[in-house]
């Protein structure tokens, strides 16, 4: 009887030192995830991007930190996700970044206290919706001061 509770409790020891193994690599592998944005010159001028190398957009519809596109807005606007508090990179000033919990429980990136979306048809380093005015609201590209950029684009869809 003693040697068979030596053995459960040995093995529950070996499973506690495996999983707060598992935790402790896991915890560097979620820090790495969060969304890097930066700072680059478009055609619009100095632009937000995400770390995907897509430009950024806010959208005029939305209220302080909280979305309002779901469903077939965010299908077409995808919201700039992260796993973790989101980095500053060159340019980007590191007090307007933040995060916004979407009803789906991920966490979206803000700046200036704004929620930042792609566009799907947006290429890499190519922005294609400028001031385009979709799903209840205008869709702007974000400065690195956190205003959003006013000028007027052209639809390249």
């Amino acid at each position: 009887m003693k040697r068979r509770v030596r053995i459960v409790l040995l093995g529950l020891g070996l499973v506690g030192v495996v999983g707060a193994t598992v935790v402790a690599l896991a915890v560097p592998a979620l820090g790495a995830s969060a969304a890097r944005l930066s700072v680059r010159s478009s055609e619009y001028g100095r632009t937000l991007f995400g770390p995907n190398g897509k430009v950024v957009y806010v959208f005029g519809a939305d209220r302080g930190a909280v979305s309002r596109c779901y469903g077939a807005c965010a299908a077409a606007w995808p919201p700039v996700l992260t796993t973790g508090k989101p980095l500053a990179g060159a340019g980007v000033k590191a007090s307007l970044l933040g995060m916004t919990k979407r009803k789906n429980g991920t966490m979206q990136v803000t700046y200036n206290g704004r929620p930042l979306y792609y566009y799907e048809g947006d290429k890499v380093g190519k922005i294609m919706c400028q001031h385009a005015n979709m799903h209840g609201g205008l869709w702007l590209i974000v400065k690195p001061d956190g205003q959003p950029n006013m000028m007027k684009g052209k639809m390249k869809m």
